[in-house]
């Protein structure tokens, strides 16, 4: 099932710095308390019982409250899957949850104890060793589709249109790119100020241009480390100065080292 990462975290005390995932992401709060927050939506204090749902590319970040402990779930999901998903069963879909390269939709906090008892009996379910590929699918499918998803409200992003015929040029010339690209760089490659492609970015991402490259290539890293790739490589191959770099921006992103990550991908 490689269109669905999981995790559990137990009593963490880790905190991550804002960053995104072209996935759509779903996160449950088991025990404690979280703070939420997100250039695309208002700041708030989520705890045990209640899930939040991230579009892909919202920038966000979720950490315990000071000097506290808590303890998630998360789930994140192929963006084209879950299109794939609705269209086979004639459910109506909203194209705009599918992947693109700019988020679209503002994430959702949701407070009801069925969905969260169905979320966490899903999770059980995908981690157990009791079930075949083919019942875990289907008891994904099951839930995502009858239980979590028609029950969301979405509502749409109004972002700014400053400088916007700009946006794509400039996230194609950093994702073709192996090395970090500078602000004089990019500044040069459009013709427009150093503040006015970091206020681009701000408005589209939530996050600056330096930020946006660190998150795209940690995003890329977990597919490489998944797919068995040596970390020392990894790092190499996506511009990190070293390997050390690399593990100090990866747990920043992930909670987690670049080691760490790999040891525990299971495949089913």
């Amino acid at each position: 099932m490689p269109y669905v990462e999981t995790r559990r975290a137990c009593h963490s005390r880790i905190c991550y710095k804002p960053h995104s995932h072209p996935t759509l992401s779903i996160g449950a709060v088991d025990i404690g308390q979280s703070c939420f927050s997100s250039v695309f939506a208002t700041e708030q204090q989520i705890e045990s019982g209640s899930l939040v749902v991230i579009p892909a590319h919202i920038e966000h970040s979720c950490n315990p409250l000071p000097d506290r402990q808590w303890s998630y779930q998360m789930m994140h999901l192929d963006a084209h899957w879950v299109a794939k998903l609705f269209d086979e069963l004639s459910l109506s879909f909203d194209e705009r949850l599918q992947e693109s390269f700019t988020p679209h939709l503002k994430p959702k906090v949701i407070k009801n104890h069925k969905i969260y008892q169905s979320f966490t009996q899903l999770n059980d379910d995908l981690f157990s060793n009791e079930l075949t590929v083919f019942e875990k699918e289907h008891r994904l499918i099951e839930m995502l589709s009858f239980i979590l998803l028609p029950n969301i409200q979405w509502d749409e992003l109004h972002l700014s249109p400053y400088l916007q015929s700009y946006l794509y040029d400039l996230v194609e010339y950093l994702n073709a790119s192996e090395a970090f690209i500078s602000l004089e760089t990019l500044s040069e490659k459009v013709g427009i100020s150093r503040y006015a492609i970091i206020r681009l970015f701000k408005n589209n991402f939530g996050l600056t241009p330096h930020a946006y490259q660190l998150n795209q290539k940690i995003n890329l890293a977990r597919e490489r480390l998944k797919s068995g790739q040596q970390i020392l490589h990894v790092a190499y191959d996506l511009g990190f100065s070293d390997q050390s770099h690399f593990h100090r921006v990866f747990k920043s992103f992930t909670g987690v080292t670049p080691k760490q990550y790999q040891q525990r991908i299971v495949h089913t």
